[in-house]
């Protein structure tokens, strides 16, 4: 356990980061960073909500800051699948929009009178290595699992609060996120695309079997980063303006995202997606 702290710091690098920011990075103008600059809340909120929005933007920040370990150790895996040169520098563009994305949740914490540090296990888990596939398979599986699932999700989640924001502060942090959570899906989607007419019937069996895991473990951290807790209808509102989705509301919305969008796209790339999500609590 350690402080997780996001802020950008005074060494010579400081400007280089800005100019990533302003130009690899860069998704439309004004970027989020010069809205935060000098921003402050224009309504009204109860101490209730702030305190609520704050864990949840301090929970974003540390799941973020974690996130751009994983597309860094996709790297190695897509490097050994022989994967073309696009797929390998996008992904480390990826790890970058997370640190970025955890730095903006940062200063949306501070937007709403907190500190942005966490308690946080500074160490990252390690990609699962798939021991019983081959190397593209491998690099399939786990580029399946952020892409095509993960992130997909995620995209699902970040239009409706972007819907549902009202602070024009974040507002625009996220519209950011939700923007590169379009990129960071359609890794995912043209991987499995070029991949999938490819695979053996052995690998695709294995993929299928795969993906119950995937599901199951997909669900259980989604419902671990959506309690179902409940609130009164005045503190809701106040919390959908702060971009902060209610639980029980998320729940349903992975629920219907997976349905409508994830199993029919796998199922259209020759995976048995709908077996697999109805057997993956077995």
């Amino acid at each position: 356990m350690g402080t997780l702290r996001v802020a950008v710091g005074t060494s010579p690098l400081r400007s280089e980061h800005e100019r990533l920011i302003r130009t690899a990075l860069r998704r439309g103008d004004p970027s989020p960073e010069d809205v935060l600059a000098g921003a402050r809340l224009e309504a009204t909120y109860s101490e209730r909500a702030l305190r609520l929005a704050r864990e949840a933007w301090r929970a974003r920040m540390v799941h973020e800051h974690r996130s751009a370990a994983v597309f860094a150790r996709l790297l190695p895996q897509l490097m050994r699948a022989e994967a073309a040169l696009e797929y390998r520098t996008t992904v480390l563009r990826m790890g970058m929009d997370e640190l970025r994305h955890a730095a903006l949740c940062g200063r949306v914490v501070e937007l709403l009178g907190g500190v942005a540090e966490a308690e946080a296990e500074l160490a990252t888990e390690p990609l699962p290595d798939h021991e019983d596939a081959t190397p593209r398979e491998a690099a399939l599986r786990n580029v399946l699992f952020v892409g095509c699932l993960s992130e997909t999700v995620a995209l699902a989640l970040l239009a409706e609060e972007r819907e549902l924001t009202r602070e024009p502060a974040i507002a625009a942090v996220v519209t950011q996120l939700e923007a590169d959570e379009v990129l960071h899906a359609r890794l995912g989607w043209s991987y499995l695309g070029e991949l999938a007419p490819q695979l053996t019937d052995e690998e695709r069996a294995r993929t299928d079997r795969y993906l119950r895991v995937a599901f199951a473990h997909l669900e259980r951290e989604m419902h671990a980063a959506m309690p179902a807790a409940t609130v009164d209808e005045p503190t809701r509102v106040e919390l959908e303006a702060l971009g902060c989705m209610l639980g029980v509301e998320g729940r349903a919305l992975f629920a219907e995202t997976m349905d409508a969008v994830v199993l029919p796209r796998l199922e259209d790339h020759g995976l048995a997606a709908r077996r697999a999500w109805a057997e993956r609590r077995a």
